[in-house]
């Protein structure tokens, strides 16, 4: 009971302490660092410590975040918190954040952050993961972004209009994990308050695919899922170049029934996703081919 006091009021000393600016805006000093290393959130006793860890550290990263005007600088001369993701984009554009807090029965809450670099400015915006279900057709909003750990960000272009297309990792203990290819498109930026806005859209009817890992569309999907056993892991990956991705083909395995995305697993061949007259397509690795 005492040591979850201590940690409680350590927790709250540092939301308070970012708040009235102990942390300086223009950088991340020792008093950042070490305030950031005291939110253990993969580690302490029960899930709500944790969560309440990944919060407090989340609040820090806005305020470093919302701080810098050099988004790809941010972190070169200082470690990043233990357990966060940095990610930049293929055009050193845009750099996310994202991290996972370990819940109950394998479960995870996701945080995530995006840095842009936007002509002469800087903008930063708080990724909040909604309560929905990882869904392939979810129509575009400009904050539905499902949650998980952003490990690729590859920027296309075609017609003048720059898209990414972010892979995504959602880990869990027990039940279905997934990765998944999603579009992310970034609006037409504003300034209030002096801060750039960085208006974001997860997914997009950009893909002409009928099937993928077990998942058969009626209509065209806004992201691509990978949903596969716990005990096993599965690929999405871009290809040498970044113009293409390489995606593991899943079945079920053992006993598993089709549908049944607990029990699939990967199978020894492969799919490449590219990019075709406006639309992302696939077709199987044929065997040898590089």
């Amino acid at each position: 009971m005492l040591r979850a006091l201590a940690v409680a009021l350590l927790l709250s000393a540092c939301t308070d302490a970012a708040a009235r600016g102990f942390f300086p805006l223009h950088s991340i000093d020792s008093a950042w660092v070490s305030a950031a290393e005291s939110c253990h959130f993969r580690d302490d006793s029960s899930a709500a410590l944790r969560l309440a860890h990944g919060r407090r550290l989340d609040s820090l990263l806005t305020v470093a975040l919302e701080g810098s005007d050099e988004p790809l600088e941010l972190f070169r001369s200082h470690s990043l918190p233990s357990g966060v993701l940095r990610t930049v984009s293929s055009d050193k554009k845009l750099v996310a954040y994202s991290f996972a807090v370990p819940l109950n029965q394998g479960a995870y809450a996701y945080f995530g952050h995006v840095h842009a670099v936007l002509g002469q400015e800087a903008a930063h915006r708080v990724l909040h993961a909604n309560a929905h279900n990882l869904d392939a057709y979810r129509a575009t909003e400009p904050d539905d972004w499902f949650g998980g750990l952003i490990y690729h960000i590859e920027a296309s272009k075609y017609r003048k209009r720059t898209r990414y297309m972010t892979l995504m990792f959602r880990p869990h203990g027990k039940e279905t994990q997934a990765k998944w290819l999603e579009p992310w498109v970034v609006g037409r930026s504003t300034v209030r308050n002096g801060k750039a806005t960085l208006p974001m859209y997860f997914g997009a009817a950009v893909f002409s695919v009928t099937d993928f890992g077990g998942e058969h569309f009626t209509r065209p999907p806004k992201r691509l899922i990978l949903r596969y056993s716990p005990s096993v892991s599965a690929s999405i990956r871009v290809e040498k170049g970044g113009d293409s991705f390489l995606v593991d083909e899943l079945a079920p395995m053992r006993n598993g029934l089709p549908g049944d995305f607990r029990f699939y697993g990967p199978t020894l061949a492969q799919d490449r996703l590219y990019f075709d007259r406006g639309k992302w397509t696939m077709k199987a690795v044929e065997k040898g081919s590089k």
